[in-house]
């Protein structure tokens, strides 16, 4: 990797498309969501919507009963875990964002 493509700005680049993708999956889904009601078109959670906000869901560190792990130290209580909520427009987003890293930068 140069300099104008270090392994810091592709995890940012990567990180800003996933949240403005994921951002705009909610909004689209809400305004299609909408749209079926006013429409009488299947109602709020029609297909349109359902293409937009069905996401895949990953978790690490979180038991059954959907609660972190919790490391109690009497003094210090630490809660441990991470997830991952991928959605259509996340990866487009994504995608996006490493379009315009690749063509930004120093020239």
């Amino acid at each position: 990797m140069t300099h104008k493509n270090s392994l810091g700005r592709l995890l940012l680049f990567i990180f800003v498309g996933l949240i403005l993708g994921g951002i705009m999956s909610e909004a689209l889904g809400a305004l299609f969501g909408e749209l079926g009601v006013l429409l009488n078109a299947g109602g709020y959670d029609n297909s349109v919507h359902h293409i937009f906000t069905a996401a895949a869901e990953y978790s690490f560190g979180f038991p059954d009963n959907g609660g972190p792990i919790v490391i109690d130290l009497y003094l210090v209580k630490f809660a441990l875990g991470f997830g991952f909520k991928v959605n259509l427009l996340s990866a487009v987003g994504m995608l996006i964002a490493l379009y315009i890293m690749k063509w930004s930068g120093e020239r």
